[in-house]
């Protein structure tokens, strides 16, 4: 998905930039936690934010992780209710945030703003069903695999994707055991899926990793 922010006119870009205030995070800051009122809608301008629900004591699960141009918590900043899950920075992160009541008058004043807004709540929506399916269904190495594509996706065009994510927030992204994700990525780099350089995976092309994920 394009990033929200970028495809909005630099007018209505400038404008949502006066309704908000600019705060930056460093890594592993709570940005909201669960339960707390959600007074302000962030959208990300540098570094990377991580959604999570606890479980159950000592166990977590990534439900999303929105980088530069992206909003999120759309749903709760809307009707007024409680943020559903903890996000925090992956790394010193800058947010822009804008107060519900302006985030409302937006909406309100501009039709290019709430259709933006509402196209990419629908693909949210989609992504998120996807994910759904991947957990309930699929192998680790179909789970691994999927999640990697879509972190290549968008930005495979401009050349080789050098995934920085830790196994261990691969693995919360995938509803498994840090041990089992270090496995399937082993496995999938055995099979051409993509290298692994210096522990890190790299992706040079997305055409192996489509071909087993379809196979």
């Amino acid at each position: 998905m394009k990033p929200i922010l970028y495809s909005f006119t630099p007018e209505l870009r400038s404008k949502i930039e006066q309704h908000g205030r600019k705060v930056t995070f460093v890594p592993n800051e709570e940005i909201f936690v669960e339960g707390d009122k959600a007074s302000a809608l962030p959208i990300v301008l540098k570094g990377s934010v991580r959604m999570m629900r606890y479980l159950e004591p000592g166990k977590e699960v990534t439900i999303g992780i929105f980088r530069e141009g992206e909003m999120f918590a759309i749903p709760p900043v809307f009707d007024g209710k409680t943020y559903p899950a903890n996000a925090e920075a992956m790394e010193e992160s800058k947010l822009l945030l804008i107060p519900r009541e302006s985030f409302l008058q937006l909406l309100r004043d501009s039709n290019e703003f709430s259709f933006a807004v509402l196209g990419w709540m629908c693909d949210m929506l989609r992504e998120k069903t996807a994910i759904i399916q991947n957990l309930a269904t699929s192998s680790p190495e179909h789970r691994i695999g999927t999640i990697l594509f879509r972190l290549a996706e968008e930005k495979i065009d401009t050349g080789p994707v050098r995934i920085t994510l830790r196994r261990e927030d691969i693995a919360k992204m995938a509803g498994l055991t840090t041990e089992t994700t270090i496995r399937a990525v082993r496995k999938l780099a055995d099979k051409g899926c993509f290298s692994i350089v210096h522990g890190k995976v790299v992706i040079n092309s997305l055409e192996p990793l489509n071909r087993f994920l379809n196979a």
